[in-house]
C-alpha cells in the first residue's frame, strides 16, 4: 500500500504544532526563554531537546502507523 503524500510545509507544520502543545505541557513556564540579544524568544535547551524527539516520534508514527507522509522525496534522501 502507498502512502498518502501532503505538502510538506503541511506536513512540518502539523508535527511541529503536536511536538510544540506536548512540549508546553511537559515544561509549562520553562519552556521559552527571551534572548535580549537576538530579541527573540527561543526553546530552553531541554524543552528543544523534548520537542525534537516529539517531533520525530510523531513523525515515525504518522508515517508507520496511518502511512501518510511528507510530498518532499529530498525530504528523506531519495
Amino acid at each position: 500500500m502507498s502512502k498518502h503524500r501532503i505538502p510538506n510545509d503541511k506536513w512540518m507544520e502539523f508535527i511541529s504544532e503536536i511536538a510544540t502543545q506536548l512540549t508546553e505541557l511537559n515544561f509549562h513556564e520553562e519552556t521559552f526563554w527571551f534572548d535580549a540579544e537576538q530579541n527573540q524568544t527561543t526553546f530552553t535547551e531541554e524543552a528543544q531537546d523534548y520537542y525534537n524527539e516529539m517531533y520525530d516520534e510523531y513523525e515515525t508514527l504518522l508515517e508507520n502507523i496511518l502511512d501518510i507522509t511528507s510530498d518532499r522525496d529530498e525530504y528523506y534522501g531519495k
